[in-house]
């Protein structure tokens, strides 16, 4: 270990229990890491976090969890995303959404999904200048006798604001709409690499 930087990774959030499962009877993009019954909890890079006159900063992810899915003909859509309000799926601004898997007849699955984001440009407001952030990931599942697979292709994120606070807002997405149909987000982890 070299030290070059002066800095060293650290955990930056780890959930302390599982949320509650997300998508059910919704076709409409719905926040993974919800509030239930006083355990509300959501990773949050606050204002400033991502430096000025840094480009080797990088945050890496792990998401984990349970997907169900209903017998008829469906598939998910996870998207990565940062908000300026807390406990909200709406008005994300969109680091990356990985292509659609199908989890038809899923039951009580796994899931799995690691992802990285890179400081390429650090700036305020959201303009030509602001905070840029590249974000590429994998995700895998398993239900039933069935393995999927989906990656998401190095993908930008050139207009937000570095001096405000950030809530890291993963969203599920349903194609059909049934109570069958769940994501149940059991480990989030979030680490800060240099």
């Amino acid at each position: 270990m070299s030290f070059y930087t002066g800095t060293q990774a650290e955990v930056l959030f780890s959930n302390p229990s599982a949320y509650p499962a997300e998508g059910a009877s919704s076709t409409s993009a719905v926040l993974l890491p919800t509030g239930a019954s006083g355990a509300y909890q959501q990773p949050l890079f606050p204002g400033g976090f991502w430096q000025q006159g840094r480009q080797n900063q990088v945050v890496t992810g792990l998401l984990a969890g349970i997907i169900s899915g209903e017998s008829s003909a469906t598939t998910l859509t996870l998207t990565l995303a940062l908000n300026t309000s807390n406990n909200t799926a709406s008005s994300n601004a969109t680091l990356g959404a990985f292509p659609a898997i199908t989890i038809t007849s899923f039951s009580s699955g796994p899931f799995w999904c690691h992802f990285v984001i890179q400081a390429r440009n650090v700036g305020y407001g959201t303009s030509s200048v602001a905070t840029s952030l590249e974000t590429s990931g994998a995700l895998w599942a398993t239900g039933n006798s069935t393995s999927v697979f989906s990656l998401l292709a190095p993908t930008n994120l050139a207009t937000i604001d570095f001096s405000v606070n950030q809530w890291f807002s993963p969203t599920v997405t349903m194609s059909t709409n049934n109570s069958g149909n769940t994501m149940t987000l059991q480990s989030l982890v979030i680490w800060g690499e240099n």
